[in-house]
């Protein structure tokens, strides 16, 4: 049970201090308060964590999907919401994961509603995720909200998971040549170096290029090295501003395969979520709020953020959607149909499912155009460095003939 620190004064105007353990601030305040104490403040106990707590004790998205999934099937088995959430608890193995729950489930049994207790843990469930439960409950469909909630988020597990283990090959590549350039550079081109230095012949361009950029390498690496750290923490920075964020994904919507990926990725994202919170029952505006909020994509969000305006005003949707020029024509057509006959949730449903195979053989077509351009520049690569060190060795036994 949470701890909570208070000041209060009694009749006779004595200052109390202390902690008392209760559900909430609340009851903590009722406690003191039939004690004969007038509340001076009451606050949470902070817990201290040291270094390596704050590090690891993080719950990911797929422990969420899991814990999701569990939570929908005890719920439509037709169990108690608080003995739903003790089994979470009990079964869960990451600890920051499990005294999450044990928080929730006590909040729970002390009568707040499940959307106000998942609201306390920020980190854990985002604004949607509570958002979709406050519906749920307020519809009296938490079981069917949980559900939907379950599957879609194990459908977008799985997008992540594809996108993911498509990158692994390119991404390894391109590891295994920068430490392949790096050995050369720091120990085979030196010793070539100080090999072609004892002789007197005149060294062609592509060696003299080599041994040049290992000298750089050997001298100015830690120059490198923090050019390189500030140039990150800079861009890092530039990124998080608002005008850097757009610019920053403009920019990655403009690459070749790559922006179309993107492109499906925030579109999918878009129209599932948009179709939960709709099936839940919230309103087309609150769900567009909600929806931008969890964009990721600045263009797409800023795109997002001029529809509801429009919908604020009683323009419709799709009306709005037609309007920006980042969507696809079918997403407005197909959200007409929606709003005609009222299936706007199924229309968006579809409508995942369409980009999400979009993005999927995007995916793999990336794949199958990576590797070939690898494959060249590896070997221009292997060229250079054949050509780099050979020609000198060429030159070196032609003289001694």
């Amino acid at each position: 049970m949470p701890t909570f620190v208070y000041k209060a004064k009694d009749r006779q105007g004595v200052l109390h201090s202390g902690t008392i353990e209760t559900g909430d601030t609340r009851s903590a305040a009722s406690l003191l308060g039939k004690k004969g104490l007038v509340v001076i403040s009451v606050s949470a106990k902070s817990k201290g964590q040291n270094f390596f707590s704050k590090i690891f004790s993080h719950v990911s998205f797929s422990e969420l999907v899991i814990m999701t999934r569990q939570l929908a099937t005890m719920i439509q088995a037709g169990l108690v919401l608080s003995e739903a959430l003790d089994i979470l608890e009990s079964q869960q193995d990451n600890k920051r994961f499990k005294e999450v729950l044990g928080e929730v489930s006590r909040d729970v049994k002390s009568g707040m509603d499940l959307a106000s207790a998942l609201r306390k843990h920020p980190q854990v469930f985002p604004t949607l995720y509570s958002n979709l439960i406050k519906a749920g409950e307020s519809s009296g469909k938490l079981d069917t909200v949980l559900i939907q909630m379950a599957e879609n988020l194990e459908k977008e597990r799985e997008f992540q998971s594809r996108i993911r283990g498509a990158m692994i090959y390119p991404i390894m590549i391109l590891v295994m040549m920068v430490v392949v350039i790096a050995i050369m550079m720091f120990f085979v081109i030196p010793r070539l170096t100080s090999l072609y230095s004892q002789s007197n012949i005149d060294l062609p361009l592509p060696t003299k290029i080599l041994i040049t950029t290992s000298n750089i390498f050997l001298g100015y690496w830690w120059l490198m090295i923090i050019i390189f750290v500030i140039s990150l923490i800079i861009f890092r920075r530039w990124v998080k501003t608002p005008v850097g964020k757009y610019s920053f994904d403009v920019f990655l919507l403009k690459i070749p395969v790559v922006g179309k990926i993107i492109t499906g990725a925030a579109l999918t994202n878009f129209t599932r979520t948009f179709g939960l919170l709709i099936s839940a029952g919230i309103p087309i505006l609150d769900s567009l709020n909600l929806v931008t909020e969890v964009m990721s994509n600045g263009v797409y969000k800023k795109a997002l953020e001029q529809c509801a305006q429009g919908v604020e005003r009683g323009l419709t949707f799709s009306a709005q959607l037609e309007q920006q020029s980042i969507f696809p024509k079918i997403i407005p057509q197909m959200y007409r149909v929606g709003e005609e006959t009222g299936k706007v949730d199924e229309i968006s449903f579809k409508m995942a499912e369409y980009f999400e195979t979009e993005a999927d053989h995007l995916v793999k077509n990336l794949t199958v155009i990576i590797e070939p351009v690898i494959l060249v520049m590896l070997g221009i690569g292997v060229a250079f460095l054949v050509l780099s060190i050979i020609l000198p060795i060429y030159k070196l036994t032609t003289s001694f003939s």
